[in-house]
């Protein structure tokens, strides 16, 4: 197999084992003060505010009939700058965030693989080569990328919208400390047993490193979710792919219209960090085991 007939130093880990931390006796867990409750409460008012604020203007004056009313058109009909309904919409951007999302966790876990389970040449030079696209505006990068998607053929197409967009610095940086703490034993053991690259990344690395994958995997859903400016360059001629993001901004904010469009926005990243909550705090909070 091929993880058996590469050289043991070319596969030998970069990443080294944690040191081991003595035994200090059970953790005393300090108890909660009142300023603690005060912090986090105003934290709490402060993140939710505007979304209450949001639902307030939207609901006021109204009955849950002309509310219904409300919604229902604009799933159907859409607004008056706009071809579609919010319905085709809401599927564009769930097709852009999942796309961007699965895409950039899947190249970022691949080349966090490289970076770390094997003695690369220049690896520092290459994850610094990553990085570095982290630090150019967006400004800087999104004329070259619309000049090839073009010459590719891509605009007007679901493509064009995810593909240029899927290399994430971000995403080899979270993957490749996480997968830093795995044990050299780990790879050792996968050597005598015989198993190549893929089936260690399949069979080990991943099932390991699914917490930290799925806080990755949250993180883009709500940076592809809330893309605006390169699905506008890219669909320069067709409004069948126009986002929910687009929609408000075809609405404006002022309207009923815009602030319903708005609320729909923010159902779905919602619904995602409320469903993965557990995992995303546990891959915050804790490590490789």
């Amino acid at each position: 197999m091929l993880f058996a007939r590469l050289p043991i130093a070319r596969l030998a880990p970069l990443c080294q084992s944690a040191p081991v931390r003595p035994n200090l006796g059970p953790a005393t867990v300090p108890k909660p003060r009142l300023s603690d409750h005060v912090i986090l409460i105003c934290g709490a008012v402060v993140m939710t505010g505007p979304m209450l604020i949001l639902l307030w203007r939207l609901v006021v004056g109204l009955n849950p009939a002309e509310i219904w009313a409300v919604f229902a058109d604009l799933w159907v009909n859409g607004v008056s700058r706009s071809s579609i309904g919010a319905s085709a919409m809401m599927w564009n951007s769930m097709v852009l965030a999942l796309g961007i999302a699965i895409l950039k966790c899947a190249l970022s876990m691949l080349a966090a693989y490289a970076l770390v389970c094997f003695r690369l040449r220049g690896a520092n030079i290459l994850f610094g080569a990553i990085l570095l696209a982290m630090f150019f505006p967006i400004e800087a990068r999104i004329l070259p990328t619309f000049a090839v998607t073009t010459e590719l053929g891509l605009q007007n197409t679901y493509a064009g919208m995810i593909l240029p967009i899927t290399a994430s610095g971000l995403g080899v940086l979270v993957l490749r400390r996480f997968l830093l703490q795995l044990p050299p034993e780990l790879m050792e053991a996968a050597q005598m047993d015989g198993a190549g690259p893929l089936r260690f990344l399949r069979d080990v690395v991943i099932p390991m490193s699914l917490p930290a994958m799925t806080a990755l995997f949250v993180i883009l859903f709500a940076l592809g979710w809330n893309q605006y400016v390169w699905p506008i360059m890219v669909t320069t001629t067709s409004q069948s792919h126009d986002t929910l993001v687009r929609g408000m901004a075809y609405a404006g904010l002022g309207g009923r219209s815009g602030l319903a469009l708005a609320f729909l926005a923010l159902l779905p990243p919602t619904v995602l960090v409320i469903v993965l909550q557990r995992p995303l705090v546990r891959a915050m909070t804790t490590g490789i085991h």
